[in-house]
């Protein structure tokens, strides 16, 4: 007998979700929906499972995670229940209930969303001050005179070894909810799972499906600005770590060539989404959590940091330079830190979603 929880409704309603019991199960949302195909039913059939309590079911289904929340679903509800509304807090509550010992909480509640940027900055804060020297130089700005690259580059060697270690777990967490098994060597054998894992993949690159939604071609290449730009500013970040540890020999403008072209393109996404937000015209302005406009600041901050040291470079002011880039190593270690249990987890979660829909 499956087990109800009575508690879910008013959980899912605290991250996002709107007067669901107004639904009456219409079906109005899933024929407007032109991703709801196949197995997949938006988002009626989570509707349903939420007003009855049925939390495994809603952590079974993959539903949120390839929902592109276009809002037309909400737009065409007769009894404006906002079930686009829901489909974003259903994601909000599976990031929760899949992180590793429900640290993603303490990025979802108001208050213990303040308390854990604050502390994380603080500490991002005391490591920067140990780690840097005093007495800079300040002539010219020169990085490795402010903080010396041993630490800089091992820190970043351990922040990457904790991702990837939190994003393997809590993907396993996934993987046992939306399959109902640990039965992995039989997935990963299915005679689907080529294609279903290239499917995911070419997805998770160009995001095709957000064509199917009507109007969303700019969302699209705004996430894609965000996507590819993020990316791109990580993979800048490696090879200035390989070239400064000898493994590459490549020059350093490199690194600032692709770390700068893939800062534009972020920053002109995260422009968008921001614009989309404030004007509230879309789903994704009106259905906006707290835990959204974090990231999209956090994130918003690190590029913007970045370009500004740049910037004081080139104009000679190597004091402010300096104190930039320690802005910068905050405001980029409360990111990577929380990367597993904030709304940036469905990079992870959404291709692995995708394969395993797939399967089906």
């Amino acid at each position: 007998m499956e087990t109800v929880n009575p508690g879910v409704l008013t959980e899912i309603k605290k991250l996002g979700a709107f007067d669901l019991q107004a639904c009456y199960s219409c079906g109005t949302c899933s024929a407007i929906c032109p991703l709801s195909k196949d197995a997949a039913s938006f988002p009626r059939r989570m509707i349903r499972y939420a007003l009855l309590g049925l939390e495994k079911r809603l952590l079974a289904a993959p539903e949120p995670w390839l929902c592109y929340y276009c809002g037309e679903c909400s737009d065409s509800c007769p009894r404006q229940a906002e079930p686009a509304a829901l489909m974003m807090a259903l994601r909000r509550f599976a990031t929760r209930r899949y992180s590793l010992g429900r640290v993603a909480d303490a990025v979802y509640s108001s208050l213990g969303s303040l308390v854990t940027w604050l502390a994380l900055s603080a500490m991002a804060l005391v490591l920067v001050l140990l780690a840097r020297n005093p007495h800079p130089d300040m002539a010219r700005f020169d990085f490795q005179s402010f903080i010396p690259l041993g630490p800089i580059h091992w820190a970043g060697i351990v922040l990457i070894a904790f991702i990837a270690g939190v994003a393997v777990a809590q993907v396993w967490i996934l993987y046992r909810n939306l399959r109902g098994t640990t039965n992995v060597v039989a997935a990963l054998r299915a005679k689907n799972a080529g294609p279903s894992a290239f499917q995911a993949l070419k997805e998770a690159v160009l995001q095709s499906r957000f064509g199917e939604c009507a109007d969303d071609r700019l969302r699209r290449l705004a996430h894609m600005g965000v996507s590819w730009g993020f990316m791109g500013m990580l993979l800048a970040t490696m090879i200035i770590g390989a070239v400064d540890f000898g493994w590459l020999p490549w020059p350093r403008w490199v690194s600032l060539a692709v770390g700068s072209v893939s800062g534009v393109a972020c920053a002109l996404g995260l422009g968008y989404y921001l614009y989309l937000r404030l004007a509230k015209r879309t789903a994704v302005g009106k259905y906006s959590h707290p835990s959204d406009w974090a990231f999209l600041l956090l994130l918003a901050l690190s590029v913007l940091s970045g370009f500004v040291v740049v910037a004081f470079r080139f104009l000679g002011l190597p004091a402010a330079a300096y104190a930039t880039s320690a802005f910068h190593l905050v405001v980029v270690f409360d990111l990577l830190v929380t990367f597993p249990f904030s709304k940036f987890a469905h990079v992870v979660y959404r291709p692995v979603a995708l394969f395993l829909a797939g399967l089906k």
